[in-house]
């Protein structure tokens, strides 16, 4: 029997160059289609006629993502937001602000910025940069923080080199953002902690440890950034559910294995309603993303030091916006229908993507180089 087959409205088809995606909304699941199957569905999804015995669509009725209907139907597919936002101008989502509060540090740590390596999470751990500045007064901080709350920021990262060499301002700073933000986040190397450190920041600030010790000790409301370098990476520990994350430090992009986790099919990840629609318009991480500098310079990403929106160390940073929001709406805007390898994978809307990463990998802001699969062809590397 001819018949007609729409999935629904939270599920989305997303084409590739080959293939297709069905984006799960609800249950947060990603389905991965080959090419006859990206077929069918486009098909199905054009109102065009099936036969109801279709064993594929059949199985995706099964699956609750679609059905069957004996005519042509419209589905109003699920978003998230009101409609008025499209027609309305609205001040802009701010979500993130890293904040350097200190550029110092007595170590020489190998992964150190200060060294020019290029890591994956790099944004959220400790670093030290080659920069000439005086860094920014407590109070001046204050300030940014009464802004930042002002424009309905989200999380703060506080983040610098080493914040213990400036323990009194930093407790002062934490002091003053807490309960103004939804999440406060402090990274500070494995070697500067101790107890009393991490007992005062127990239920002030998530604790992020910086090191390259798999055997470094946690404490409560704290995860773990571990750098490593690729070849010394195995997918043997569980690492995630012990709350640590891998930092990778990039050397020979040439020779990286397509198993790890920053090129291969676990980039791709889970995303609800909010978050696909987002990543339609917005960049994954540096969307509604700023970083003030330990000098008052406002960029991108604290990884990003080219790309400068200004600066606010004798202005304010709701100026910054008013003078330079369209350079900052083009970085927050960049998402990866604009992306050179991206533009054409139908996994653009759930895929991590760190820019800083991949323009110092590449010489462009555009460019993508950390990515295992082949839109073109439909295939992931071995």
């Amino acid at each position: 029997m001819k018949m007609y087959f729409r999935l629904n409205p939270e599920c989305y088809l997303i084409r590739g160059k080959k293939c297709g995606a069905i984006y799960d909304l609800i249950d947060e699941k990603i389905y991965a289609l080959n090419q006859y199957e990206t077929r069918i569905v486009t098909s199905s999804e054009n109102n065009d006629v099936v036969n109801e015995d279709n064993t594929y669509l059949t199985e995706l009725e099964k699956l609750r993502i679609g059905r069957f209907y004996k005519k042509k139907i419209y589905v109003q597919k699920l978003r998230a937001g009101s409609p008025i936002r499209e027609i309305q101008s609205e001040p802009p989502a701010f979500h993130r602000a890293f904040l350097e509060i200190n550029n110092i540090c007595n170590r020489n740590c190998w992964f150190c910025g200060y060294n020019g390596v290029k890591r994956s999470l790099g944004c959220i751990g400790c670093n030290r940069w080659n920069e000439n500045g005086e860094s920014l007064s407590l109070e001046k901080w204050k300030r940014i923080i009464n802004d930042l709350s002002d424009l309905d920021c989200k999380d703060i990262f506080i983040i610098g080199g080493d914040l213990t060499l400036v323990w009194a301002k930093t407790v002062n700073i934490v002091n003053y953002a807490n309960s103004k933000f939804r999440n406060i986040y402090i990274t500070l190397h494995h070697q500067s902690l101790s107890l009393d450190i991490a007992n005062y920041l127990n239920n002030k600030a998530n604790l992020i440890i910086q090191t390259d010790n798999i055997n470094v000790p946690q404490y409560n409301q704290s995860s773990v950034i571990m750098v490593m370098n690729p070849d010394d990476w195995t997918d043997f520990y569980d690492m995630e559910s012990k709350g640590i994350k891998i930092d990778f430090v990039i050397d020979d992009v040439e020779s990286l294995s397509n198993n790890l986790p920053i090129i291969s099919k676990k980039k791709i990840l889970p995303v609800n309603v909010y978050k696909f629609i987002d990543n339609i318009e917005y960049h994954p991480c540096l969307g509604h993303t700023l970083a003030i500098c330990h000098n008052g310079n406002v960029i991108p990403c604290p990884l990003m030091r080219s790309h400068r929106f200004g600066n606010v160390r004798n202005g304010e940073l709701y100026q910054v916006f008013e003078k330079n929001w369209k350079e900052i709406e083009k970085i927050w805007k960049l998402n990866l229908d604009k992306i050179e390898k991206c533009k054409c994978c139908e996994f653009r809307y759930a895929c991590t993507d760190c820019r800083a990463l991949e323009e110092n990998l590449t010489g462009k802001l555009s460019g993508k180089r950390l990515c295992g699969y082949n839109p073109i062809e439909g295939e992931w590397l071995k």
